[in-house]
């Protein structure tokens, strides 16, 4: 989700050599430490900011900035890590328990106790993503916020009151009655809300499904304590199918899939061309309406919950790791701590184009970062994010067997509990083979550097 642009993924970049070259073991005689990162963020050309401004503040450590493609990253560092000569600090977004759980990253741990570094510094839900069996293997850096963007046009031609936003998820459904727009052959000109949808191409139920966030809401936990059980067959994920069901039976799945194939990206974004009137969308979000529509009367809001429940949000990380073996994990830590600072972090945003957002809470809630239009929402979702990486050993494949469950359940090809017994059989299938996989490993290496 955050891949989608949120900090503009550097895609086909060539990799450039900034450094000396490492096989000669002869670094620059200035007296200085030169380490080596490895990033996938930022621009082609430019050296990003923060390794510019560390270079200059400090004489004692030279950061060589080298941009990877996304497309051969993890092929890279993992090559670089199995051959002994990793570069010192990585930047990635994939779940930070897939480096750690093949020993590919350096436990922090012992870095954090010996400079007293305080990681309260970070939202709960990044600090969580990065932490594994109790050891943290990385630093968040960049997040991104969701919220409830809504479309004050359209609310007003339904009758709708533009400044009442829904609150409940029942709002949601019955607002979505009153904004549906169809022609006199049952097309679908105009709807209010799709669950899940953010872009096109994503089918029916798209990248934050409604029924996950209600599930949070309500209290879901996937996962056992010591996570080696799967859960999903539970009340409160089969609550969020239902509503989900419950609402597209309103609609005619036809004419509402006919509908989203119509829809396009960018400037053709449904939400744009007032084709939706409601949707939960990251913050990224808003530099796309000023670029293509900056006249657009919209709100945004909470994610809206049923009574009694607290609303939530979803918010993964950027992060910087240490991959094992690296030669100068001081030099590293130092320059890692510099990244992640309050005012390191305000200075990036206000270098970039990019929307990004702090993972530090203190330059979240800055006044230079939150006194932006709307974005005090944003950060308020923060403090109720839960992260994406639920099932961290099996990542990919917990989501798909979810969105395939949820896809059967609301097409009535099977009941809700049926589609998530069967994806929770086969997810804890997968699991069980991460964790063996996991444990052989563990027992045949050290868990030191």
């Amino acid at each position: 989700m955050i891949k989608r642009g949120v900090y503009g993924i550097l895609g086909a970049a060539t990799l450039v050599l900034l450094f000396w070259d490492p096989a000669s073991d002869k670094p620059p005689e200035d007296g200085k430490t030169h380490i080596r990162y490895w990033y996938i963020v930022g621009s082609e050309d430019d050296v990003p900011y923060t390794v510019s401004k560390f270079n200059q503040i400090q004489d004692s450590i030279v950061v060589h900035a080298t941009p990877i493609p996304w497309q051969e990253h993890e092929k890279k560092i993992l090559t670089a890590v199995l051959s002994g000569n990793p570069p010192d600090v990585v930047s990635q977004f994939v779940p930070v328990v897939r480096w750690a759980s093949r020993m590919a990253l350096l436990p922090l741990d012992g870095l954090i106790a010996a400079s007293a570094f305080d990681t309260t510094i970070f939202f709960p839900a990044l600090w969580d993503e990065v932490t594994w069996q109790g050891r943290p293997y990385a630093l968040p850096v960049n997040t991104a916020s969701y919220a409830f963007f809504y479309n004050k046009d359209l609310f007003e031609e339904a009758g709708l009151n533009p400044e009442n936003p829904p609150r409940t998820w029942d709002d949601v459904r019955q607002y979505a009655r009153q904004l549906l727009k169809v022609d006199t052959d049952g097309r679908i000109l105009q709807t209010g809300l799709l669950p899940g949808f953010s872009g096109a191409h994503q089918g029916l139920l798209g990248n934050m499904s409604i029924a996950s966030l209600i599930a949070w809401q309500k209290g879901m936990d996937y996962l056992s304590s010591d996570g080696t059980k799967v859960v999903m067959n539970a009340p409160e994920l089969i609550e969020g199918v239902q509503w989900t069901i419950d609402y597209y039976n309103d609609y005619d799945l036809d004419a509402v899939q006919a509908f989203i194939g119509g829809l396009g990206t960018g400037e053709q974004h449904g939400f744009v061309t007032n084709k939706l009137a409601m949707l939960v969308l990251d913050m990224s979000f808003l530099d796309l309406i000023s670029q293509y529509r900056p006249e657009m009367n919209f709100g945004v809001t909470e994610i809206p919950s049923f009574e009694g429940d607290p609303t939530v949000s979803m918010a993964g990380s950027w992060w910087l790791g240490m991959p094992r073996g690296v030669r100068h994990p001081e030099a590293a830590w130092a320059f890692m701590q510099f990244y992640v600072q309050k005012d390191t972090q305000l200075e990036e945003i206000a270098s970039r184009d990019d929307p990004l957002f702090p993972a530090n809470i203190h330059a979240a809630y800055d006044s230079s970062f939150i006194s932006k239009p709307l974005i005090d929402v944003f950060v308020r979702q923060m403090d109720f994010a839960h992260s994406p990486t639920v099932v961290p050993l099996v990542h990919g494949k917990f989501w798909r067997e979810f969105y395939g469950a949820l896809e059967r359940s609301v097409q009535g090809e099977q009941s809700p509990n049926d589609a998530f017994q069967r994806a929770e059989i086969t997810v804890q299938s997968a699991l069980d083979r991460a964790v063996s996989y996991d444990r052989y490993v563990r027992s045949r290496m050290k868990d030191s550097n």
